[in-house]
């Protein structure tokens, strides 16, 4: 028996379904436990039988979690029982969640090779590890069938769901703190922010590092890991309003948080307010078209797979990873930051309903590929393996 561990929210709710639908297909049986609210875990003594083959948890959850005076982790590790920490953000900002000494006894499972390379290099150097091709698709936004007059009768034109607020905080808060670093750091973050803003071709954190040697400068890895975080949430809050003050000139429907409304005040782009995962999936398949963007240069977005699911014309960043599984103007739309790139791929699904339906319908014929149906789940089995 293969165990989930989740919280409570909306989108735990939703990897946990996609990844047991994974294990349904394979024939390995799988059950879904509800974690409490308080580090204290009763629950979880039921993995702890000799039928368990492994536990999944997301971020930090089982790290937090407790047998009564014993941390679960320890209890697992003395029944050889494989942990998998699936971390859903940037390790810069989760790791230092985690209680080391404890988690090096675990796995790690992560949606983007650069940011395993980066958990080696900054935080667990021999770690067990995997990556994954992102949280899959959901039932939830997959049309079962799509006629041309089917897709032309969406009323969504371009359906553009991204928050501005980050696991950090606000842009304006990371921006405060950056200001705040000692010994001239906030000068190297800075720098760092400018070389990675629209450059989608290195990972992000190559910035940094590149600004760090130029000015000769070392950091111990806590301190790396802080700027880091700074320096990604910075990135990803100037490229989100960048997409903002392009696409509140056409007639798409954003869905954000509050600090993204006085962005859009004064155009013709609809905009609904912190709507979740759940309603997001089957506003997708109301969507001619879904633009996505990702906190990683080599992530294939979870929005971009459902994308796909729901016949929708996918609108996401040129990087290598999408070059390499799309192709533009085919079956995908592909955009960069500088350019009139973006404005273009809004013109197309906006004004040009037959053109974006000849996309979305090479695009719906990838989305049982193995590369996007259940692309790297396979990492899961791995990290259960001796």
């Amino acid at each position: 028996m293969f165990y989930i561990c989740r919280s409570d929210h909306e989108n735990d709710c939703i990897y946990s379904e996609n990844v047991s639908e994974y294990f349904f297909e394979i024939g390995i049986q799988c059950r879904t436990l509800k974690l409490s609210s308080d580090s204290q875990r009763p629950e979880l003594h039921e993995c702890l039988n000799e039928d368990a083959i492994g536990v999944l948890g997301y971020n930090s959850q089982l790290d937090h979690s407790w047998l009564k005076s014993e941390k679960f982790i320890e209890a697992a590790a003395r029944l050889n029982l494989p942990v998998i920490h699936w971390i859903m953000d940037h390790p810069s900002c989760r790791w230092p969640e985690f209680d080391a000494l404890a988690a090096s006894k675990s796995c790690f499972l992560f949606n983007s090779a650069s940011s395993e390379q980066y958990f080696h290099r900054f935080c667990l150097p021999r770690a067990r590890t995997g990556v994954i091709g992102g949280v899959g698709p959901n039932s939830r936004s997959r049309v079962s069938e799509m006629s041309r007059s089917s897709f032309l009768s969406r009323p969504i034109k371009c359906l553009i769901p991204m928050n501005l607020t980050r696991v950090g905080g606000t842009l304006e808060k990371s921006e405060a703190l950056i200001g705040e670093l000692e010994d001239g750091l906030a000068e190297t973050v800075k720098e760092g922010i400018a070389q990675a803003e629209a450059d989608l071709s290195e990972p992000l954190e190559a910035y940094l590092v590149d600004a760090l040697f130029e000015r000769r400068r070392g950091l111990l890895n806590k301190t790396f890991n802080r700027c880091f975080q700074l320096a990604e949430e910075t990135v990803q809050g100037y490229r989100r309003r960048r997409i903002f003050g392009i696409a509140r000139d056409y007639p798409v429907l954003i869905q954000s948080d509050g600090p993204a409304r006085r962005l859009l005040n004064g155009g013709v782009a609809a905009f609904a307010e912190n709507v979740g995962m759940q309603l997001t999936l089957s506003n997708m398949l109301s969507a001619r078209a879904v633009l996505s963007v990702n906190p990683l240069n080599d992530e294939l977005h979870d929005r971009t797979l459902n994308g796909l699911n729901a016949g929708c014309v996918n609108i996401v960043e040129d990087n290598a990873l999408h070059r390499r599984v799309f192709e533009h103007g085919k079956n995908a739309l592909l955009f960069r930051y500088g350019d009139d790139s973006l404005r273009e791929c809004l013109d197309i699904v906006c004004n040009q309903p037959d053109r974006a339906y000849e996309i979305a319908q090479a695009g719906l014929a990838l989305r049982d590929d193995p590369r996007f149906r259940f692309g790297g789940f396979q990492s899961i089995l791995n990290l259960m393996q001796p």
